[in-house]
């Protein structure tokens, strides 16, 4: 096991296995390439993405069905072939999430998601130019607040919302059952 010291979160243990790289970092941020996905305490359907390039660096991270229901991912050429993948079916699809002053608002960037291979834990940060999707999206209160109670809006049923979705993925299509 590795150790690291994050500044929220102090001392952490992770696996070499547990490392998602970022050969190009993020848009603006090209040195922060290794980071760790971490639960955030229950019952908050939200993860945080961690730099293991800066521990005082991290955010957090939601599905994209909290912003969108429809949200689809067209990977940009050449992006499967950065990845290591053969389809779009094998990468997960992460939304950088804002959480505004007080808690008050929380939003999400839907123009520049995170696509991370699942099987070779490669990802890159996208820009995908469709004027649907906004840099601030507001989260969908009643599914996020439905998610935080452990239920969804279509059933009423319990889900456990931290399953990143799959790119192109609706509220309909089956989620891939490796997690992150």
């Amino acid at each position: 096991m590795n150790c690291f010291h994050s500044a929220r979160f102090g001392e952490l243990r992770y696996a070499d296995r547990d490392v998602i790289n970022l050969p190009d970092g993020l848009i603006g941020l090209p040195r922060l390439r290794r980071w760790i996905l971490l639960e955030m305490e229950r019952p908050v359907p939200l993860k945080w993405l961690q730099s293991l390039d800066d521990g005082n660096f991290g955010f957090p991270v939601a599905e994209p069905g909290f912003f969108a229901s429809a949200y689809e991912v067209a990977p940009p050429p050449g992006v499967l072939a950065r990845l290591g993948c053969d389809s779009a079916e094998e990468l997960a699809v992460l939304i950088i999430t804002t959480v505004h002053e007080g808690g008050s608002r929380l939003t999400g960037n839907l123009a520049a998601p995170l696509l991370i291979h699942l099987g070779t834990r490669l990802g890159a940060q996208v820009v995908i130019d469709d004027e649907r999707w906004s840099l601030r999206q507001e989260i969908d209160y009643l599914k996020f607040g439905l998610a935080v109670q452990g239920e969804t809006a279509a059933e009423g049923t319990e889900e456990p919302a931290t399953e990143p979705a799959l790119v192109g993925a609706g509220p309909e299509k089956e989620r891939q059952q490796a997690a992150l």
